[in-house]
């Protein structure tokens, strides 16, 4: 919400943003006193409870400060913000050196991590404070907007958050812990690559929320948005399905290799979670974050319900089943019955399908041959290429756009 405003009204981008971390003091520092006073009653006494306390500070206290941070998404310079990370891991990494070499006590590790956050917000404060020129004034009066406006985003991570969770438990539930230990290991893996489109677009989301006014510039950034994400999707999807035992062997060992059917299943539901992510983006940096709730509470429904009945007959077969097909309804099917989200969703459709048909088709045939598994990957790969091509979902003046968008970046950060 505050890289959107920011984004929008650049002149008034101090005040947003100091609004918006007041009003976050509040919430942090009601939930720290909560933690704290919750802590000794769920078993967490002596040191623990100051341990506690130590952690709340890091998660809640330093997090309003921190928001500070959105300026630099705002003006397109993300690697301030990755930039003072690596400085906080090299420090913590030195500050665990030192730690082991003396044999320090737990209280010690949780301080030493306590000051890498501490020093990361001061960081993030001063370099901020360059870009964030006055006023910064607390408009209280804008409180009630921005807390409407936020309410649909918490209840829809939240509820994300249950259901992208909710199958491992099942699992634990109905079927066994070795079942869940194989699943759990594709769901990793699987998972690892759900930064990709979140990386793009959060250095596409200020130029979004800028056109959002504008449907000609809207649709022209909605196009490249969409083909550039599944463009992705489909390459990971290809990737993986074909090499999916070549990479647990890697990972795990051959005595994963159960893992390995089920992650050429879950890895598909990585078309609806870059198709899904392309989609929020484009809610929030339209004002339309209130439509987000649906597709996941469809999904939740959908994946539970799926779930409780496929888990006793199919086991994490049907549980890697149950995710591909809730993600795909919740993202591609939900927000299809809403006028204000049909053309969006119906846009990203007419550039997604035809790269899930050739990503398919191309796994699908590299899978059946009789080569090396490594082959059939390159195979696969270069068959996806040239479906791409065919298709022009990468264009030429695309190649160009990455190019120049590159050298920019590159020269802005020499």
């Amino acid at each position: 919400m505050l890289t959107r405003e920011a984004a929008r009204r650049r002149e008034r981008a101090g005040s947003i943003v100091a609004t918006g971390i007041a009003l976050c003091s509040i919430f942090a520092i009601v939930a720290t006193v909560l933690v704290i006073l919750l802590a000794s009653h769920l078993g967490f006494r002596g040191k623990l409870q100051v341990l506690v306390v130590f952690a709340a500070i890091e998660l809640l206290g330093f997090g309003p400060p921190r928001l500070a941070g959105a300026i630099f998404q705002v003006d397109l310079k993300q690697w301030y913000g990755t930039g003072i990370n690596i400085a906080r891991q090299i420090l913590w990494l030195l500050i665990i050196l030192l730690l082991a070499k003396t044999k320090a006590s737990l209280t010690s590790i949780v301080l030493g991590r306590l000051s890498t956050a501490f020093a990361e917000t001061i960081l993030i404060l001063v370099l901020s404070a360059r870009f964030l020129k006055p006023p910064r004034r607390i408009i209280v009066q804008d409180f009630g907007l921005y807390l409407r406006a936020c309410a649909p985003i918490a209840l829809s991570t939240l509820l994300a958050g249950i259901y992208l969770r909710i199958d491992q438990v099942m699992l634990h539930n109905l079927a066994s812990d070795s079942v869940l230990g194989f699943y759990s290991a594709a769901v990793k893996v699987s998972e690892l690559f759900e930064m990709l489109p979140a990386a793009l677009l959060s250095s596409l989301f200020p130029i979004l929320a800028v056109a959002a006014n504008n449907n000609q510039r809207m649709a022209v950034h909605m196009d490249r948005v969409f083909r550039y994400v599944m463009a992705a999707a489909g390459l990971l999807c290809t990737l993986v399905s074909v090499g999916a035992g070549l990479i647990v062997r890697a990972l795990y060992g051959p005595e994963f290799d159960t893992s390995a059917h089920l992650l050429g299943i879950l890895i598909w539901s990585e078309f609806a979670v870059f198709f899904g992510t392309a989609i929020a983006n484009l809610l929030l940096a339209r004002s339309l974050q209130n439509y987000l709730l649906y597709p996941t509470i469809a999904g939740a429904v959908v994946n539970i319900l799926l779930n409780f009945i496929w888990i006793p007959r199919y086991a994490a077969v049907g549980s890697a089943w149950a995710t591909l097909i809730s993600y795909t309804i919740a993202w591609t099917v939900v927000l299809l019955g809403f006028t204000d989200t049909r053309g969006m969703v119906w846009e990203g459709l007419r550039k997604g399908i035809p790269v899930v048909l050739v990503s398919g088709a191309g796994a699908l045939i590299a899978g059946s041959l009789p080569f090396t598994p490594i082959l059939r990957v390159v195979i696969a790969l270069a068959l996806y290429g040239v479906g791409l091509s065919f298709m022009g979902t990468i264009k030429r003046d695309d190649i160009q756009y990455l190019r120049t968008a590159v050298n920019e970046t590159l020269s802005r950060r020499a």
